[in-house]
């Protein structure tokens, strides 16, 4: 299906997500798919405990006022967008991948600091990030109108993050700023190790001249994008997420996980992006 899927807890986290899964339907011509997930089993610790049956159908009813809520919120947000919602219970993670199987971007949101309120915080995020098939939006904040931003390296997994972010910056009308680190020692570690500072520039310029030809292609398919460069020696995380700052549009990340329950799929980049980001975070594929 063309549609974006978004969970949905009924958290102020989760509406934020709903809000940019509808305007980003709304740029792509994509329906939205709203699913609240309820879960009410009992642990491995507590095999013979049954759960009443009207405490099942509070949690459900819980789980359905959230995702009509989160319909009303989406036609507000893109009166133009067809969004359905729906409830269903199981894990959150797995039941988000696998329906997320065939959606063309899953989307959920994160406050970082956890609680036990909120659903989609911290794990499952994490899970459903590392772990899907395809485009995982984590939304912490609303962004800017600021620039999306992309780390760009010399790996596949730079290069699908690459050519999403030009798509994204092409259908926002927004500049792509894109951020490379030749070295993850900063300046000052640099210095410390005895290399003069006309060398630290001329390690840059041929990093950013390489990096101008490793766009070309990509302005080539996307003539109105204005690219933007950031090249420097820095640790690749905090330089992708100094210059998103709270302005960014976007930041969008590579990932080469290939699906399902198999290990950690994110590098080490992504995970911090995703951990400390306080704008939107588009994870792709590889």
């Amino acid at each position: 299906m063309n549609a974006i899927l978004v969970g949905v807890d009924g958290s102020e986290a989760s509406t934020g997500a709903v809000r940019w899964a509808a305007r980003t339907a709304e740029l792509e011509g994509s329906d939205l798919k709203i699913i609240g997930v309820y879960d009410v089993r009992t642990s491995n610790y507590a095999p013979g405990l049954i759960i009443p049956q009207d405490v099942i159908e509070a949690v459900r009813q819980d789980a359905s006022d959230a995702v009509n809520a989160a319909v009303a919120v989406a036609k507000e947000a893109a009166p133009s967008v067809t969004a359905q919602g729906s409830i269903t219970d199981g894990d959150a993670a797995h039941v988000l991948l696998e329906l997320g199987k065939d959606a063309s971007a899953i989307v959920l949101g994160t406050r970082h600091l956890g609680s036990v309120r909120g659903l989609f915080l911290g794990s499952v995020s994490t899970s459903v990030a590392a772990h899907a098939h395809g485009r995982v939006g984590v939304i912490a904040g609303d962004g800017g109108d600021g620039p999306v931003v992309v780390g760009v390296d010399d790996s596949p997994v730079s290069d699908a993050a690459v050519a999403e972010a030009f798509r994204q910056a092409s259908l926002r009308g927004v500049p792509l700023l894109a951020v490379h680190t030749w070295t993850p020692l900063d300046a000052d570690a640099l210095h410390g190790y005895g290399i003069e500072p006309d060398e630290i520039s001329r390690m840059s310029d041929e990093a950013l001249e390489a990096l101008g030809e490793r766009l070309a292609g990509y302005s080539a398919d996307y003539p109105d994008v204005t690219v933007q460069h950031a090249v420097l020696p820095d640790e690749p995380a905090k330089a992708v997420l100094d210059a998103a700052g709270e302005d960014a549009s976007l930041i969008v990340v590579g990932s080469r996980g290939r699906g399902g329950f198999k290990g950690l799929l994110l590098g080490s980049t992504s995970q911090k992006v995703l951990q400390a980001a306080e704008v939107p975070v588009l994870v792709v594929r590889a």
